[in-house]
This record gives structure tokens, C-alpha cells and sequence, in this order.
């Protein structure tokens, strides 16, 4: 037992440690003040074919170095239009979301069930993820009315089964992607048609919490 814990532990302290290196690397290459899109897309596509690849796994790590998802995202407009970088963005990030719902798992799930029968709210999404993980999940993902990671982070301490989880995020990331994708391929021409559609796009996904919660009223 105390062998396990003690594993447990190094594995923590590792990926601590890989997070903080790959943070302390992208500040030193990069620049903090060289983080935006236009320079995040410039360096995907310095590597040719392999830009895709790189802004996959990009994607994928984002959440180990709590990197704005934003600034991934409309990069990936502007890099590889909206249709290719909406899907290259809904495959990293479901693969980053299946990172951290892995780690999760591995590292905090037993100790997630010391706590759970304390609080209430635990035990509620824990019950309504076990009884309907799936249409749970979508809802948390479609309506970002909490943040992404830490919902990818509760769902691996939680009961929900890996594959519900992953076609909930795969879905429920669509229709933001698309959206933000579409105002990064539009900042090239701000102000445009296309560009001012893309603002309506965002502006109904910010407001989906709002509309949610608007019809869960009027069913009560």
C-alpha cells in the first residue's frame, strides 16, 4: 500500500515537472508577448506538412500548461481555414480532454470517493453522471456554463464510462470550434461579412448558458 502511494506521488511530482518544463520552453522560444494567434499560426505552419501534427499535439498538452484554449483555437482558424481547423481542433481537443480525464482517473478517483458523500453537490453529478453519463456530459460541454479542464479533470474522478465521455466532448466541442474558428480565418479582413457572421456565431454559443437555463425555467 504504501508502495502504491508512493508511486502515486512520483507520478504527480512528473507530470508537475513536464508541465512546468514545457511552460518555461514556450516562454523561452516564443515570448510571452509573442503569444497571439497571428504568431502561434506562423510557427504551425513553419513546419509544413507537419503543421497539422504539431497543432494536434499543441492542442493536446494545452490543458498540462493551462495555455488559453482561445489563442489554439483561432490560430487554427487562421492556419487552416474553418472547416480543417475546426476538425483539427475537436481532435486535439478531445485528445487533451482524454488526457486530463485519464489522469484524473489514475491519480484521484479513490480519494474522490472519501469526499463525495460530505458534499451534496458531489453526490448529485456524481449520481446523474452515473445514471446518464453521456446526455451529462454534452450538456456540460455544449453549454459552457463551467470551464473546460475542470470539467475533463471532475469527469475522470467521476463514474461516467471513458467512450460516453469521449462522444460527449467530440459533439459538444463542435459547435464552439466551429464558431471560434470561423472569427480566427476572418481576422485576415476584420470587419467583412464573414467575419461579422462569425461574431453572431460566438455571440449565440457565449449566450447558450443563458438559454439553458432560460428553458430549464420554464419547465420547472
Amino acid at each position: 500500500m504504501i508502495m502504491i502511494c508512493e508511486k502515486k506521488s512520483a507520478m504527480k511530482a512528473g507530470f508537475l515537472l513536464v508541465s512546468l518544463l514545457f511552460v518555461l520552453l514556450l516562454v523561452h522560444f516564443v515570448g510571452v508577448s509573442r503569444l497571439t494567434p497571428e504568431s502561434i499560426r506562423n510557427i504551425v505552419l513553419s513546419f509544413g506538412w507537419w503543421g497539422p501534427v504539431v497543432y494536434v499535439v499543441m492542442y493536446t498538452i494545452r490543458p498540462l500548461l493551462l495555455f488559453p484554449a482561445i489563442l489554439l483555437t483561432l490560430a487554427g482558424g487562421l492556419a487552416f481555414g474553418p472547416w480543417w481547423g475546426t476538425f483539427y481542433v475537436v481532435l486535439g481537443g478531445v485528445m487533451g480532454a482524454c488526457l486530463c480525464f485519464t489522469i484524473a482517473r489514475l491519480l484521484g478517483r479513490d480519494k474522490m470517493q472519501k469526499y463525495i458523500g460530505k458534499f451534496s453537490q458531489l453526490q448529485l453529478f456524481e449520481s446523474q453522471i452515473a445514471q446518464n453519463g453521456f446526455r451529462t456530459m454534452l450538456i456540460m460541454r455544449i453549454v459552457p456554463i463551467f470551464p473546460y479542464d475542470p470539467v475533463s479533470y471532475l469527469a475522470g474522478l467521476s463514474k461516467i464510462r471513458f467512450w460516453d465521455y469521449t462522444a460527449a466532448t467530440a459533439l459538444g466541442m463542435i459547435p464552439g470550434a466551429f464558431a471560434y474558428n470561423v472569427l480566427g480565418y476572418s481576422l485576415t479582413d476584420v470587419f467583412s461579412s464573414t467575419f461579422l457572421l462569425a461574431l453572431l456565431f460566438v455571440v449565440v454559443v457565449m449566450c447558450t448558458p443563458l438559454l439553458y437555463h432560460f428553458v430549464k425555467q420554464r419547465r420547472v
